[in-house]
């Protein structure tokens, strides 16, 4: 590993130099999204493919704002490029995790141990309920955006940045309509307890309530059921120099996911050196390249 490695978060760095998409903010009831690439779509008879984006533990969706910009702006250059025949349009969809952004009620819930004694029970509730808010999407966006059967969403896709990663591997392994991911920075359910456990025990705390307490043992300890990830394409991104979520407590599971995926190149894993815990410009490359593999494009038939 580089004896230098990058922890800072370059938010605007994300959009790659690709213009701003247009952009349009709807509730659903009560839950705030954007959505991007609307406009650019319209009159177009293709199926619709959706990649819901979310953000990391105390951020907002401020920030993904670039994401998606960048994300949008990737997929429309891998159009132009040429190699593959598009078969789906793309929207990139953003909210705010649960209090987070507008949605903020309790700044400390979002705080690690060392001033959130409850930050095991805040993360899974927090994971948990965004698991929720992405199938209300999954739902009823098309409702909302097409009340007069326009379009149909026939593909739904996600990536996350760390609380955002860790969620899209929940997703991966309970939500059959999610069949491509891309999580960043995060990991899967089964690996869940081992690294924020090992953030309990670096703050000196003991593992057993008030910090872990058995009614949460359940959903935290749940496995993924077997086959749970069978026919998902799934790319996880991570930092070779990450000590918040550090790839090593979740490289068994990982792998375990990887040797279990019924095609070659179903499932790929890729570390990048000299990088911390962030999402950098090359994370999001690797993602647009995925997606558009995947859930947006096919091999164009030999001449």
């Amino acid at each position: 590993m580089p004896s230098t490695v990058l922890h800072a978060m370059d938010y605007p760095a994300l959009t790659l130099g690709h213009g701003t998409p247009s952009k349009r903010t709807l509730d659903l009831v009560d839950l705030t999204v954007h959505v991007y690439g609307l406009d650019e779509i319209r009159g177009s008879s293709r199926p619709l493919s959706v990649i819901i984006a979310s953000h990391g533990r105390c951020n907002s969706v401020k920030n993904m704002h670039f994401f998606a910009v960048g994300l949008l702006g990737e997929l429309r250059r891998l159009d132009r490029k040429g190699a593959r025949e598009r078969t789906h349009d793309a929207l990139v969809v953003t909210l705010d995790h649960r209090n987070h952004g507008a949605r903020l009620k309790n700044r400390t819930a979002n705080l690690a141990f060392d001033q959130n004694p409850m930050h095991l029970a805040d993360m899974a509730a927090t994971v948990f309920g965004a698991v929720q808010d992405h199938q209300l999407v999954i739902e009823f966006l098309p409702v909302y955006l097409f009340p007069n059967d326009e379009r149909v969403v026939d593909r739904w896709m996600a990536t996350g940045i760390s609380l955002g990663g860790n969620t899209v591997w929940r997703l991966l392994a309970e939500e059959p309509r999610i069949s491509v991911g891309v999580p960043i920075i995060g990991l899967p359910p089964d690996s869940f307890v081992k690294y924020l456990s090992a953030r309990a025990v670096s703050a000196g705390l003991q593992l057993a309530p008030p910090t872990f307490p058995a009614s949460l043992r359940p959903w935290m300890e749940r496995r993924a059921t077997p086959g749970a990830y069978a026919g998902k394409k799934i790319l996880t991104l991570h930092g070779a120099g990450d000590e918040l979520v550090p790839y090593r407590h979740g490289q068994d599971d990982i792998r375990a996911v990887l040797a279990a995926a019924e095609a070659e190149g179903d499932v790929e894993i890729w570390v990048q050196d000299g990088v911390g815990h962030i999402c950098s410009p090359e994370m999001l490359g690797r993602a647009a390249q995925w997606f558009w593999r995947w859930g947006l494009s096919e091999a164009k038939a030999a001449a």
